[in-house]
């Protein structure tokens, strides 16, 4: 069974700071600074910490074992490759020959500077992740473990009871479904996306749907092949539907498979582009990816990045139950940075959409803006990275550029309102 500091930890920790002005004349305003997952988890690994430069890790660049995986990975939005890798924001005080660099990555208010902010402290509220995991339970997942008489689908099952009975769990909420739907290769149920938008669990909190995740394993044996375009689809629609249904919190895919897909549509690329689809989403779903067994690594990755989080985890081949649960621990305990909800502006105050900042201060370096985009779209066009709005007429929600999701992990993010933003392209 796996350990955990405490059950709030199963809860991503972002904290997100927020200054808010009281009035344009004075430029006074409300400042907060909280850190956002800057101390390494005790069990499961670092995600994304800091090093002496300043720079982080991409978001979800670890394995399993806990060894690092460099990417320089990218995802399409349709108006070019998107990238995914780590990217640093604008120097607060550009200097006078950083202009023109500012004013190319950032628009033509490359070179101003952050209008001066001072106030009093507000913290966010910590960002809860929801995931639902997407197994497959294809006829070599009965193959025994390496050096074991245990075969992969036992090894997970005891690592799904061991998720699903520890009491540091209780708070996190999950579901799971299985592919292929027969188990025997029949193509009219095992290729129809609908048929997996019906989870075999729906998500709940574990301390009321722990023992049916177990129950779940339980009636389902190895069987058929893995037709995993359709069974992906299907499980990014059950997952927008429950991110609808639940806006207040974050929602992820998590594919578990153990080999290539071999049945319906089963070209790589289509995967990608599943994977894709959720993550440009209005939900912007994140696919996280388990590979079982030896597999081939290359594609998994390739899965992970077009959904948002950079790289798959690996299990152990003399330790799948240990590894497996550790994957899910560093999943459900990560900090999403991605996405900040829009505080109301205090009393006496009206928000203007048009003068809200976004800065971050990393753990070891200097701060830096994150400058204000239109869209996703626009994430394609800004190696400073960008962050953008939910709605541009009625916005709730600040939404950033995978590569700057990938940045914001050990420090400190400040969303300033009543400051003018640098801008980036649009």
């Amino acid at each position: 069974m796996s350990t955990r500091a405490n059950p709030l930890a199963r809860v991503a920790t972002l904290f997100v700071s927020f200054a808010i002005a009281c009035s344009d004349d004075a430029g006074s305003t409300v400042e907060v600074g909280s850190p956002s997952g800057a101390a390494a988890r005790s069990s499961g690994g670092s995600v994304g910490s800091a090093t002496s430069s300043g720079s982080t890790a991409a978001s979800g660049s670890s394995t399993a074992s806990g060894s690092a995986v460099a990417s320089g990975s990218t995802t399409s939005s349709g108006a070019g490759e998107v990238p995914t890798e780590a990217c640093t924001g604008l120097p607060i005080e550009p200097s006078p020959e950083d202009g023109a660099a500012g004013a190319d990555a950032a628009g033509a208010a490359g070179a101003a500077t952050i209008e001066a902010c001072e106030g009093v402290s507000l913290e966010a509220e910590a960002v809860p992740i929801d995931v639902f995991v997407m197994m497959d339970r294809s006829q070599s997942m009965g193959v025994a473990v390496e050096g074991s008489t245990t075969t992969r689908w036992e090894a997970l099952h005891a690592a799904v009871q061991s998720f699903a009975t520890d009491p540091g769990a209780a708070q996190i909420r999950a579901g799971i479904g299985f592919f292929s739907r027969s188990g025997n290769g029949d193509d009219a149920r095992d290729c129809d996306p609908d048929a997996y938008s019906e989870p075999a669990v729906a998500i709940g909190l574990v301390s009321d749907v722990g023992l049916d995740l177990v129950t779940a394993m339980d009636s389902v044996v190895p069987g058929g092949l893995t037709p995993t375009v359709p069974a992906l689809q299907g499980a990014i629609s059950y997952a927008r539907s429950s991110a609808q249904a639940n806006p207040g919190r974050a929602t992820s895919v998590v594919l578990v498979t153990d080999g290539f897909p071999t049945q319906c549509d089963n070209e790589p690329d289509r995967i990608a582009q599943a994977a894709r689809a959720g993550y440009e989403s209005p939900e912007h779903l994140r696919t996280f990816v388990i590979g079982v067994g030896d597999v081939a690594r290359f594609n998994l990755d390739r899965y992970a990045r077009s959904g948002g989080t950079t790289a798959a985890y690996l299990t152990e081949a003399g330790a799948v139950t240990r590894s497996f649960v550790q994957a899910l621990n560093n999943i459900t305990e990560r900090a999403l940075a991605c996405e900040y909800q829009l505080p109301p502006p205090p009393d006496g105050m009206k928000l203007d959409s048009t003068k809200v900042q976004v800065t971050y201060t990393p753990a070891a370096g200097d701060p830096e803006e994150v400058p204000s985009i239109a869209s996703f779209a626009a994430c394609a066009r800004n190696p400073n990275g960008g962050w953008y709005y939910d709605d541009s007429e009625q916005p709730s929600k600040i939404t950033v550029c995978p590569c700057t999701c990938a940045r914001l992990q050990a420090g400190r993010v400040d969303v300033r309102l009543g400051c003018k933003p640098r801008l980036g392209l649009r």
